[in-house]
């Protein structure tokens, strides 16, 4: 499949578009605080040698003007820098420190340009000190063949930008799976791969009806759950346009309740010709306010079935929920279960006391009132 890409962006056009004039202002006061190493050749001088065909390989330690150094957001989160922290940090050193920012690395390619792989914030701060696009940074510029593919460009570039950002703890995880699924990092091109046919993707890296925030989510879903049960959630959620966003809680909790009444669900599938977790995901989720409107009913969302996730990170109350909106569902719609039982999915069963059982000892006896009780409008 042929690599989406964007457009190149210039780092010095980023920061004139993204900070406020007085920020611009009050750190265009401050200057470099210390001297660079000397004797670096011009970036400009390569290029021109590269251009001319005088080298055409290699690595080349430079000294390269910030207003020359772009940015790939396809791979790259250069559209999305911390431009408070780069504040702070100026302020904190008096300045642009070269010995601090060491050096920072960029590939040049067949059309002159030179992407940094290393170094969006430092070239960044060192523009903001001072406001001049002349003002330099030091990098290692490595310099593509010259018949080579934008793909292979992306992917090679990435590979170098990848190694850097999965050791630092301030990139998201978007800006990691964006960076390794780039670089084909096996475990990312994998989750890509896995998810496409559901029309999802992470980070935007498809254009797709559906956007999953979270990688780690689908993938804590996949090991819990397995990918039979996952697929069953992922498939019942996409193909009734639940939301554009597929937030990881409400899967990771949908994929395990799919899993553990997975017998209860079959049998109402079988007693009624249908598929009752779909149909389910429907009625809630895009039905209930029409055909409940006497009632005032809301439609639900996923934050609702998943509240209260910031304060106790199990899936136990986000489960229960779900045994709720099934059995409500089932009955609001009269559909046939086995009638020895109370509900679809009984509380009294065995498979609910052995859920209830894997639960921590505080939180037992409030899932079974969770499970029986309305908690949307």
């Amino acid at each position: 499949m042929k690599t989406l890409t964007k457009k190149l962006l210039r780092i010095v056009d980023l920061y004139d578009s993204k900070v406020d004039d007085k920020t611009k202002e009050y750190l265009s006061t401050f200057s470099s605080i210390d001297s660079p190493p000397q004797g670096l050749m011009l970036m400009e001088d390569v290029t021109k040698q590269y251009e001319s065909g005088e080298i055409t390989s290699g690595t080349y330690l430079v000294f390269a003007r910030c207003g020359d150094l772009s940015t790939d957001p396809t791979y790259n989160r250069g559209d999305n820098l911390r431009y408070t922290n780069q504040r702070q940090h100026i302020s904190k050193t008096g300045g642009y420190s070269y010995n601090a920012s060491d050096t920072l690395s960029a590939y040049l390619r067949p059309t002159l340009e030179a992407v940094l792989t290393k170094g969006n914030n430092r070239t960044s701060m060192r523009y903001a000190c001072g406001m001049d696009p002349n003002s330099r940074v030091v990098l290692s510029l490595k310099l593509h063949p010259k018949n080579i593919s934008l793909d292979e460009m992306i992917r090679i570039e990435s590979v170098d930008h990848n190694t850097d950002c999965n050791y630092r703890t301030n990139q998201t995880g978007d800006d990691k799976f964006k960076s390794a699924y780039y670089a084909k990092e096996s475990w990312a091109v994998e989750l890509h791969d896995y998810l496409l046919p559901f029309d999802i993707t992470i980070a935007n890296i498809d254009n797709t009806k559906f956007i999953a925030p979270s990688h780690s989510y689908l993938h804590n879903a996949r090991i819990k759950a397995g990918d039979q049960y996952t697929s069953l959630y992922l498939k019942a959620f996409t193909e009734n346009k639940c939301s554009s966003e597929v937030l990881g809680n409400a899967t990771v909790a949908g994929a395990l309740f799919l899993k553990l009444f997975t017998e209860h669900i079959d049998e109402v599938d079988r007693l009624n010709q249908c598929n009752s977790f779909s149909k389910c995901l429907n009625f809630w989720y895009n039905e209930r306010e029409d055909l409940l409107r006497v009632a005032k009913a809301k439609n639900l969302t996923q934050s609702d079935i998943s509240a209260g996730n910031g304060v106790y990170k199990g899936d136990e109350p986000t489960i229960a929920r779900y045994v709720f909106v099934y059995n409500e569902y089932c009955r609001i719609k009269g559909l046939n279960h086995n009638k020895t039982y109370a509900t679809a999915i009984p509380l009294g069963g065995e498979k609910w006391k052995n859920f209830v059982d894997s639960a921590p000892v505080w939180m037992q006896a409030g899932l079974t009132q969770m499970a029986g009780t309305q908690f949307v409008v």
